[in-house]
Parts: C-alpha cells; structure tokens; sequence
C-alpha cells in the first residue's frame, strides 16, 4: 500500500514497506497458556468499573480515572481523589505536574485539583469553559493541551494559542518524548518538534483517505516512532514506515483506542476487545482466553518502574506481570492438579495428575488416549530416559512412548506378575530400575527385586555405578552391586519423610516433608540444612532440581525457591519476583526444565517461569510520609507533601506527646512484600531492622526537636528514598532551658549571698571581738594614763619639791652642789613633760586626727617660741574630727611631727616653718612640713638615725616619707598615710 509522503528534510527518501502479521484471534486456537495479569476492580476499592485514563504522580502513585471520579493508587489501597460532582464525567483530557497537581478536562471546563481542592481554570478574558484534550505538563510545568484541533499553553496562569506551521494547522496530537520536548501531530503535514522555540517538521507525511494521527509514541530520538489512527499502528524509524496488520473482524476488533511503549521496545495495542503486543516482529493477542479481558482498552500506562497498566471499559484495571510466567489452568485445558511433568522428543511437554495424561504441543493442552489402558489405571511418573525416550509409568504398568504411538513395556503378558510402580530409573549401564510400593526392582529380561526391600519406595537417584539411592517416609537405603548396603548410613534423616531427590556434583539434596532440605556429601563433610529460617519459604521441599546455571529451584508448600550454588558449595538465596511474588502451593516431584523454561505443577495450575537470572534491574520503591496522628486538643496547621496532608511546624506539649506516623513505601511491582526500615533522631543513630508494619507509635516522647526517617526495601534488598517528617515536643517550663539558667544563676545568687552573709557574721563578729578587745584597750590605756599620773606626777612634783628645799639649805658657796640639784630638777621637770606626752597619747580621746594635729599645732607653737624661726599652723579640718586613728597611729605621727620640727630648728637655719594637713585625690592623709630654709642636696647627704626612725615610724602606721629639697630652696617633708578604715 502506498502512501503520499511529502519530501523529507534535507532531501531524504522515505521507504514505506508494509509488514502485515494476520493472526488467528480465536483464543480457543491461539494460545493456551495464560499470562500473569493482576485484575483490579471495585471489589478492590476502585470507584467505577471503566477506566478511561491511567497517570502517575511524583510519589509513585497510579491516579485512574473512571466516570465516578479519580482514585489514587498505591498498589494495595484505593483512595478517592476528587470531591463532590466537578469532575464525575467522562475525561477528555488529564495530567500530572511536578508539584503534584492533577490536570483535567471535561465537557464542564479545565481543572486541576490540588490540596483536596478542585478549581477550574479561567483563561484571560474570563475564558471559563475551556475543553481540551491530550493535557501534557512539560518540565518547566507549562500545561500544553488541544482546544478545537489548535495548541495552546498554559503558563504562568495564562493561555496562550500556540501556532505551529500556520494559522489554518489541524493539530490532531502532541506528546512529549524524554528529553522533555513538546511533538505535535499536524493533519496533512506530519510530526513536527520544538527545539529551541522553534518548530520542526521532523515527519513530514500524509495519510491517504483522510485518516489522521490520533495518538503517535516518541521517546528517544534513535527509536522508532509509533503513530496510531484508530483503524491502523504504524512504526516510522531509519525513513522507513512499517504498517502493523491487524486482522480485524475475527474477534470483533474494529478500533484501536490507545498504543503505549515497555522497555522491552515492545509496543502494547489497546483495541475495542482486548489487545495486542508486538515485539520482534511478532504479534499476540490477549483477552479473557489467556489471562486479561475480553472488553475495550481506554488506556495503557507505563510505570516508572515499567508495569503495563490497562484502564478498560467495565473490568477495571489490569497490571501485567510480564511474560515471565505462563499460567496453564482449567480454562487452558488443564483439569487437574499436576504432580508429574516430562518431555519428548518434539520437546512437547507431558503432564498428568493422576488420572489422565496431557500434552501441550506449544499451541494447546490435549488429552492422550493409550490404547489399552485399563481406565482405573492412575499415573505416577512420566520420565525420559539417556536416549531421549519418554515413559509413562502407571500404577499397573510401564509405557514407552515412541513418536505419537506407546507401546505397553511391562506387563508383557498375563503372565506378568502385577508391580504398582512409583518411579523409573535408567543407569549409566542402561540397566532400569524401578520403586514401587513394596520394594525395588531392577530389569533383566523381568523385574527382579533387590532383597531386604520390603517398604513402600517413593524415588531413587543414581550416584554412582551401579550404585542407586533409594528413598521412602523413614529415610534413605543405598543399593549397591544390586544387593542392600547394609554399612550405608544417614542417621540425619532418621524420622523424616522424603519426598524429592537430586544428585549433583557429588552432593545429594534430600526434600522432606516436614524438615526442610538436605544437602549431604556422603564422602564426607558437614551436612547442609535448609528450612525457613535459612530461605525456603515452607518446611516441605516438594520438588528439587538444578538447572545448567547452578541455581537450585525448590517447589515447597507456600511458593518457589530459587538458590545459587556457589563455588565454595554454599548457597544464596535469589530474589526474582516472577517467582518468589506468587504463594502456591507445589505439588510432588512436578518440576521439570525445558527450552530455558521451568515448569511447575501446583495446587493453582500448572505455572511456566523464564529461566533467566538476567532479568533486568529490579526497582526501587518510593516512600512517602502518609499520615501523622497527634492526641492533644491544640489546632494543628497542616501542609500538603507528596499528595498527603501533613502537620506543619507540629509542636505537641510535653504532658500530651503521644504521637502516631504511618508511611508507605510505593512498589507497583510487589506492594505486598515492603519492608521498612526507620530511625527517630536523635534518640536512634542508626535505622531500625527490616520490619513488615508501616505504623510506628510513640506514646510519651522526651521534650526536644525530632526527625524520623523512613526507607523502604523490596524483596531484593533495593532500597528507596529517605522519607522524613520532623516535629517538637515543647517542654514544661521548668524544662526550658531558660528556667535551667534561671534556677543555676539563683543558686549561685544564694550560694554568693550565703557566703557573704556568713563573710559579715563572720566580720561583724571579728568586728564585734576587735570593739571588745578596743574597749578592753581603751579601758586599760585610759587606767593606766590616769595610775601613771596619780603615781608618777605625784613622785615628780616630790622629786622637784625635795629638789627645791635641799637647794635651799644648801649653802651658796657649795655651787657644785647645786649645780647637781638644777640639773635633777631640769631632768625631773623634763621627765614630767615627757610624762605628760606619754600621758596624752594614752589617752582613748586623743585617737581623734584632729586631737593629735591640734597637740602638734600646740608643740610647734611651743618649740619655736622665743627663737628667730616663725611657726605658721594649716592644721585644722573639720574632716578631721571623724577621723579616728588605729591604736599607735597618733603616738607615731606626733614623734614623727617633733622629729620633723626640732631638725628644722637644729639644721635649718630657716625664717620660716609651715605645717599643713590634708585629703588628697585618693583620699589618704597628707601632712607637710616645708621650712624656707638653706635646704640640701639630696644626692649628697646621706639619711642620718632620725631620718631612718621617722621612716621606720610612717612604716608602723602603713605610711610613707616623701623629701623634696635642694641648696638654698629649703626643704619640704611629706607624710602619707594609707588605708585608715574610715576614709575608704
């Protein structure tokens, strides 16, 4: 067929060939095998039965629209997504932005519903009723979308029309590819591309008859580009159109609805009655026949994890789960449970429950007739022996299949001695071997039975020449050399009902009913045991078999096994969830290995796995905050994150901190097998252990700022983001840190005003003890002064008394005589002088500063009377008078003072002498004597004895001699003292 191609860029050709693949689409005919597909209804929680349009949110999460509304999905749980009536209609249009808002159009305008909130969008103008189809969000979460075939943007929240080639272009579709570029379908002119605000016819093409592009795939831009209009698929790549023939009519399809791409660059064909696949040129049909449905396909959806999803008209959503299982059950001709399977020569597979035998020739499960067959006869064992013949044993005989045709091997005549046979067995030297419900026989021209063998014998394996190991319900037995091995041992198994056998590589692996599996070395080496908390899924090893790989496969009670057998003989578990996702039940001894394929017989039909390790990368899931759940009364503000309402800035009270969060790890693959992993900081430092429950609870939290972290895993260990939600447990007031600092300055106020009160105790006592001790002085001083002048005055005026009445009577010429007598009355009345100093300065009331300046204002006025020298006396201070001087000070200042007076008399030759007393700056006492006489150098003479007494006096009393004097200036003496209690 050709079609009218406008004249590609650059000059390029277009080659168009045709690749037409007529099917049969009688699913009676086509196929008999069943795909894995997962069905979702409203039994499952959708709102409505017809999915019109399938999307995926930023969290990972399905958003499906039905005519009853939205519903999220996250694998296991169905949430309604819009409120009300707004958008209960049929869709035109819908997308999803990055910030999580869901876009729609229908016949009432354009939505989009954020936040538990739907809003319609009202253009310029007040353009309110906007319908649109093909909705887009580009990376910069402009909306792009169709309204009456022309394109428009929404950016900014405003509409913009958007012309492509001109002002009359019929835009019939865009899409966007992975490099977030914007494609639009133009009627009549091709596909065109904006790059760099500009567009580009990169297909120029016109379709014959007036078809036009409804719906084209663009992903990549070395891919090919796949173009649907509603009647026919079409692939462009390398300038070549390839047509996709679909027969139509034989089942009812007429109209291809939708077209979506996997990562298998296979394309997915959504029809009005099921839909088709193509990959390598090859193309299959699904409906209710082999797994999926019958109905219409509005929608088929990637994932981000590559799930296929179908949105159909009346069967809810399906979910493929890859053809890496085949499911062949009653409806695929199956009718029983499947416990022995086997091939033949045509690599047709063999497969009985007992009560018939089955063969699929690759096209469909048909019943086998063996002629002659006694009809109450039942079937244990299909096997193929070294010479790739098939046989079938039965309860009452052995068939060999030869081709279509089975000949009967054993009974040959009447003669024969009835055997119930279990299982057969061809060794190395062609000898056949057979078990049976009394015991082990092996052939030569007749079945002879080995002795010593008289229990039922459910298997045997070969394990070496002419050696064969034989199993039953109460263990092994080795036949050896056709006789019992009595010396044969293996007490591990004793008390254990073997079900399957396997030899491999010298190890024999043992599957019991009850105990796990075995794997023994009998020359020697510990003994493997596996059960479920080492990896298998149940403790019944149904069937074992290892494959060219190395990888073990077990059928066990709950589901299938696969190990890897690695180089140092241990094993490790494999995590394929084409197989370890599906819980059945398996059935005894059905496994067996064909055409890179694993057949499996099970209580749920008889199951077909690709035997592939390399199946592709496995996915990660996506975790998400889902809810938080406080108790306390107080309102909590919330936020919206990944779809989900969620507390902002949450502070709970310290009385009131229980708290609940809940998260979801979304895993579209395998929903039900996540495991979770979760930390609270900072009172856990390291994530928690895999656990199935995805609701941690706290009821009474400590007081402080927390982030708990969530991570979620698969089945194969991949692990997701790091979800995380953080919140305050507000403390009570004398919790705070300010109450702390509070209460730790107060008890170092108490501690320093504790300690000062007891300082001032502690001083008024010294205080109070040095009072007592002063008066005690005073009291002494003030008895002494008046003792000494009683008693000494009255021996002195005695003294001068006696002194004047001996110089009476004495006669005038004794002048020797008297001489003696003046002198003792001079030294009498000096000593009475001194007396009275002595006395003064013991008296209490002469300790006032201004009593001992106005007693040497008096001495001075005194000393300097009659002599050439004036005395001029600046003592006075009414200050003064409130300063009481220590016991000694007054004694001391006044010797210092008449020191002071009688070297000016004595060596000063002055006119005049000044004495002066004052505070200065510091408030010490200040007292100077300056004289205006000829004065010294003070760098020539040296201190004589009185100059060192007055300096060792101003010391007593913490004092200090200041000299200033120079030849002819006279000379100035300054005492200072420091520190008298009362001036500081």
């Amino acid at each position: 067929m050709m079609y009218k191609i406008s004249s590609f860029p650059k000059g390029r050709s277009m080659v168009i060939r045709c690749l037409s693949l007529a099917i049969s689409l009688l699913p009676s005919v086509a196929f008999s095998q069943r795909y894995s597909f997962t069905n979702y209804g409203i039994e499952d929680g959708l709102l409505q039965s017809q999915a019109t349009r399938i999307l995926q949110d930023n969290t990972h999460r399905l958003v499906i629209a039905t005519f009853l509304g939205m519903n999220r999905f996250d694998g296991k749980t169905f949430t309604s997504v819009t409120k009300g009536k707004v958008l209960i209609d049929s869709l035109t249009g819908a997308t999803i932005d990055h910030s999580g808002k869901i876009w729609c159009s229908s016949p009432k305008g354009l939505y989009y519903y954020y936040a538990d909130k739907t809003t319609r969008f009202i253009g310029d103008h007040d353009d309110s009723l906007i319908t649109a189809s093909d909705l887009i969000a580009d990376n910069a979460d402009n909306i792009w979308g169709l309204r009456k075939q022309q394109l428009f943007r929404i950016s900014g929240g405003h509409i913009e029309n958007i012309k492509i080639a001109g002002d009359k272009d019929i835009v019939t579709a865009i899409t966007i590819n992975k490099s977030g570029e914007i494609l639009a379908a133009i009627f009549n002119k091709g596909i065109f591309c904006l790059k760099n605000n500009k567009w580009i016819n990169t297909i120029p093409l016109v379709l014959p008859g007036g078809a036009f592009i409804r719906q084209f795939i663009v992903e990549n831009n070395d891919d090919p580009i796949y173009i649907s209009t509603g009647t026919e698929v079409m692939s462009v790549s390398n300038n070549i159109i390839e047509h996709i023939k679909i027969s139509f009519q034989k089942g009812g399809v007429t109209l291809i609805n939708c077209i979506a791409r996997d990562n298998s660059y296979g394309l997915w064909i959504g029809t009005n009655k099921g839909a088709y696949y193509f990959n390598n040129n090859n193309l299959k049909y699904f409906d209710e026949s082999n797994g999926f449905t019958s109905n219409g396909v509005y929608d088929i959806f990637k994932d981000q994890d590559n799930n296929i999803w179908f949105g159909t008209n009346g069967a809810g959503v399906f979910r493929f789960n890859g053809d890496g299982l085949l499911i062949f059950d009653q409806p695929q001709g199956v009718t029983e449970n499947i416990l022995q399977l086997g091939s033949d020569r045509s690599n047709d597979i063999l497969m009985t429950g007992g009560s018939r035998l089955m063969i699929y020739d690759g096209k469909k499960v048909s019943q086998i007739k063996i002629p002659f067959m006694d009809a109450t006869d039942i079937f244990h064992c299909i096997y193929t022996d070294r010479e790739e013949n098939t046989w079938v044993v039965t309860i009452k005989g052995l068939w060999k299949k030869t081709g279509p045709n089975f000949t009967r091997f054993y009974p040959r005549n009447k003669n024969d001695i009835p055997i119930p046979f279990n299982a057969m067995l061809e060794d190395q030297l062609k000898t056949f071997w057979v078990v049976t419900g009394n015991g082990c026989y092996y052939w030569n021209n007749g079945f002879i039975k080995i002795a010593g063998t008289r229990v039922q014998y459910t298997g045997m394996i070969e394990i070496g020449r002419d050696s064969i190991l034989i199993s039953s319900r109460n263990g092994l037995a080795l036949v050896k050399d056709k006789k019992i091995d009595n010396s044969f041992r293996a007490d591990f198994l004793k008390g254990s009902n073997i079900i399957s056998l396997k030899y491999y590589k010298g190890r024999i692996y043992i599957g019991t009913i009850d105990n796990g599996l075995f794997i023994w070395n009998p020359h020697g080496g510990p003994v493997t045991h596996l059960n479920e908390k080492t990896g298998l899924s149940s403790i019944s090893a149904y069937s074992i078999d290892i494959d060219k790989n190395d990888v073990m496969w077990v059928g066990t009670g709950r589901a299938v096994n696969q190990f890897k057998i690695k180089n140092d003989g241990t094993f490790q578990k494999i995590i394929n969830e084409n197989v370890g996702n599906l819980f059945v039940e398996c059935n005894q001894g059905a496994l067996l290995f064909n055409n890179k394929q694993v057949w499996i017989g099970t209580t749920k039909g008889l199951l077909v796995f690709k035997n592939d390790l390399a199946s592709g990368t496995v996915a990660a899931p996506y975790t998400t905050m889902q809810d938080v759940l406080c108790y306390n009364k107080q309102a909590v503000k919330y936020t919206y994150k990944n779809g989900y309402k969620e507390p902002q800035n949450l502070k709970l009270p310290f009385n009131n901190s229980h708290i609940t969060l809940s998260f979801n790890g979304v895993y579209l693959k395998n929903p039900r097998n996540v495991l979770y992993s979760y930390k609270l900081w900072p009172l856990d430092t390291r994530f928690s252990s895999l656990v199935n429950n995805n609701v941690v609870d706290y009821p009474s939290l400590p007081p402080g700022n927390y982030i708990f972290s969530v991570k979620s895993y698969n089945l194969a260990g991949v692990s997701s983001n790091v979800a995380s939600f953080s919140f305050q447990i507000t403390p009570a007031y004398y919790q705070t840190t300010l109450f702390k600092v509070a209460i730790v300055i107060l008890l170092i106020l108490i501690s320093i005003s504790t300690w000062k009160y007891f300082r001032v105790k502690e001083e008024q006592k010294r205080r109070l003890v040095a009072q007592l001790r002063l008066e005690e002085q005073v009291k002494i001083r003030k008895q002494t002064a008046e003792d000494f002048h009683d008693d000494l005055g009255n021996k002195l005026t005695r003294i001068n008394v006696l002194s004047d009445i001996l110089y009476k009577k004495i006669d005038a010429g004794f002048s020797d005589q008297r001489k003696l007598i003046d002198q003792i009355k001079e030294n009498a009345d000096a000593l009475f002088t001194g007396s009275k100093h002595i006395l003064w300065a013991l008296d209490p009331d002469n300790d006032r500063l201004s009593e001992v300046l106005t007693h040497i204002k008096e001495f001075g006025i005194d000393l300097f009377l009659n002599t050439a020298i004036s005395f001029i006396s600046d003592l006075a201070n009414d200050t003064f008078k409130e300063i009481i001087l220590p016991m000694g000070y007054g004694r001391n200042i006044t010797m210092i003072l008449k020191e002071l007076f009688n070297n000016t008399l004595r060596h000063s030759d002055a006119q005049n002498i000044k004495a002066t007393a004052f505070l200065n700056q510091d408030n010490y006492i200040c007292i100077v004597v300056e004289d205006d006489g000829k004065g010294f150098d003070m760098g020539m003479v040296k201190s004589g004895n009185g100059m060192r007494n007055i300096n060792n006096r101003a010391k007593k009393i913490n004092g200090v001699i200041e000299t200033r004097s120079s030849a002819d200036r006279g000379t100035s003496v300054t005492l200072i003292i420091k520190g008298i209690p009362p001036l500081n």
